[in-house]
């Protein structure tokens, strides 16, 4: 747990941001015992923002037993990335892509302070942990607007690669398989989506918990941009699948799932990146569908292999990856 209560939270925003903010409530705290998010109310407008304070207790415990100092490092630079995203990248989305706006923060060694809009009151104050194939549509064409909208876009203070499974930062998780064909093809599936032709900027953590939708669950914004950094599109969408959607419906509606996710993305790619060929990139990424699965569940196997998240749909998708390596 970390070492500061919601009180000091409060007391920490209001030096910072020299305003008066009241009536605290916690959202959540951070993964470890890194901080916490908490809303507050701004004493002069009335307004609530959401403030992600991040400081690190002295002593921090992984819930999976994973802690370690190279864990512990990407934590804090991905909370650095995510600070960076909301003031210089953030202003780069739009309606379609809906992200908090930036209203300040802080930055001090490993301590660091974002204050956000509360999209709770813009219009979308419901979250959930699951979703039906229709409700699924509106994260979908949010991911087709986002990545078209940064389709090549290139920026050295984000992550080199997005997401935080993918092999390059998971060797400890990796080593921790049992040998078997997903362990031995980890290399050859981490090289094939690191060489798509066609690299976007990613939400990187694109579960349905990390987005916030309107009552009617027909649009959403999303927020947690911890591991933003470049790679294919569709790594954000079998991750965004698997988190929100039954088995059932990850493999019944995968297709329903795909039109309209890539149409999404080629109505984005033609308003801010028409010298794309759309085409392309759809054959491209549909084609490492089965492949970002994979990935997904090389990391699973080794850091929890009971997950509830390895079902027959992901089973399914990874067995047609590696059957597709060997032709």
């Amino acid at each position: 747990m970390t070492d500061l209560s919601l009180s000091q939270y409060l007391s920490w925003l209001n030096t910072v941001s020299g305003t008066q903010y009241t009536d605290a409530s916690l959202i959540q705290s951070l993964w470890s015992g890194y901080g916490a998010c908490f809303r507050a109310v701004n004493k002069d407008t009335g307004k609530p923002v959401v403030v992600k304070c991040i400081r690190p207790a002295n002593s921090t415990a992984h819930p999976r037993g994973w802690q370690s100092d190279l864990s512990h490092q990407r934590k804090l630079r991905s909370f650095e990335v995510e600070h960076y995203f909301y003031q210089e990248l953030a202003p780069l989305t739009g309606s379609a892509c809906k992200v908090p706006d930036y209203l300040g923060g802080s930055a001090e060694g490993d301590k660091r302070l974002i204050i956000m809009e509360d999209l709770s009151a813009c219009g979308f104050p419901l979250t959930t942990h699951s979703l039906t194939l229709s409700q699924a549509k509106c994260v979908l064409r949010w991911l087709g607007e986002f990545h078209g909208r940064f389709m090549h876009y290139s920026d050295g203070k984000v992550w080199k690669e997005g997401t935080y499974w993918h092999l390059g930062t998971r060797q400890n998780e990796w080593a921790a398989m049992p040998d078997s064909p997903l362990k031995s093809a980890a290399v050859q599936i981490d090289v094939a989506l690191k060489n798509a032709r066609f690299s976007t900027l990613l939400h990187g953590d694109a579960k349905v918990a990390n987005f916030c939708f309107n009552k009617q669950f027909d649009d959403c914004a999303a927020v947690d941009f911890q591991y933003c950094g470049h790679g294919a599109g569709i790594k954000d969408v079998v991750y965004f699948m698997g988190s929100a959607l039954s088995d059932e419906d990850q493999r019944n509606g995968k297709e329903t799932c795909l039109r309209h996710y890539f149409s999404a993305l080629k109505g984005s790619l033609a308003k801010h990146c028409p010298q794309t060929d759309a085409e392309a990139a759809e054959a491209e990424w549909r084609g490492l569908y089965d492949l970002a699965n994979a990935d997904f569940h090389r990391f699973l196997a080794g850091w929890s292999p009971e997950h509830v998240k390895i079902n027959r749909a992901l089973q399914d998708s990874t067995d047609n990856a590696l059957a597709g390596l060997q032709n």
